[in-house]
């Protein structure tokens, strides 16, 4: 199976960067300070369970963005599920998780409240779009790009699953900001300015600026 390139994120990127996602209202532009302020739990705890084959993953800390949040467990939070691991997202009306991809897993999306529209950049570069009710899958393979938005009138609720124990991310925010605007610029063949906006630090859920 051919794998995401990197020409494919750049493609990814000059969309993303010029509709705005990563430079959402709850990231960068007056939204009220609860909406940017996001939590990170200080470490990793392992809910209590009577079996070593058990997670109590709606105990796990969560991360939180605004009113949406993620949970997750990898290899050292559930030592049993050596091959697999596993998050829960709640995404609010109108709330984006950001473009990434995954280098070292394929990763299986299941709705279980609400609904979501994901979209999903192929190794050639060509995206597919689509829109998930409750009890659908999305199916995304490893390295492509893709991103999800709840498009719901209620918090749609996710899980995620990913068939390695210790996943790693690539968030479109951290890659670009970390980058050199010129190369960025250069490459898009983008205005320089068009990257003013661009976040310094992870997005990993944002606000559209579009949403009312």
């Amino acid at each position: 199976m051919e794998k995401f390139s990197r020409r494919s994120v750049m493609g990814m990127a000059a969309g993303v960067v010029a509709g705005g996602v990563l430079a959402g209202e709850s990231a960068s532009r007056g939204a009220a300070p609860d909406k940017q302020k996001k939590s990170e739990p200080h470490e990793t705890a392992r809910p209590q369970s009577e079996s070593v084959y058990q997670f109590c993953m709606g105990s796990a800390p969560a991360r939180t963005y605004g009113e949406s949040s993620i949970r997750e467990h990898k290899l050292h939070d559930f030592p049993m599920s050596a091959s697999m691991s596993a998050s829960l997202i709640t995404l609010v009306a109108g709330d984006v998780r950001e473009p990434h991809w995954h280098p070292n897993s394929d990763e299986w999306l299941f709705v279980m409240e609400g609904a979501v529209r994901m979209t999903i950049v192929d190794g050639k570069g060509e995206s597919s779009q689509f829109d998930c009710a409750a009890e659908d899958v999305a199916f995304t393979p490893q390295g492509f790009g893709h991103y999800v938005e709840s498009i719901g009138s209620v918090p749609a609720k996710l899980m995620l699953v990913h068939n390695h124990a210790e996943f790693t991310t690539v968030n479109l925010s951290e890659w670009v900001a970390a980058g050199s605007t010129s190369v960025f610029s250069s490459t898009l063949k983008m205005p320089a300015n068009a990257f003013d906006d661009i976040p310094s630090e992870r997005v990993f859920i944002a606000t559209k600026n579009d949403k009312k």
